[in-house]
């Protein structure tokens, strides 16, 4: 989720983009950690990182 400081807020990832059980997240700059426990099944633990746009979040906060 992104929280903007209005404390309105919208989903960025999901499960349809591959998130089965997510358990932390860090941010270094622009980038995005996010460790996936991959507690369902198939079990299959991932380290996700992503860039973030900072310009694209932005222009969706309502200000």
């Amino acid at each position: 989720m992104v929280i903007y400081p209005n404390g309105t807020y919208k989903p960025i990832l999901t499960s349809t983009d591959g998130l089965a059980s997510p358990s932390a997240t860090a941010v270094l700059g622009d980038r995005l950690y996010i460790t996936d426990g991959g507690v369902p099944e198939p079990h299959d633990p991932k380290l996700r990182t992503a860039r973030i746009n900072f310009p694209a979040l932005l222009a969706g906060a309502a200000h």
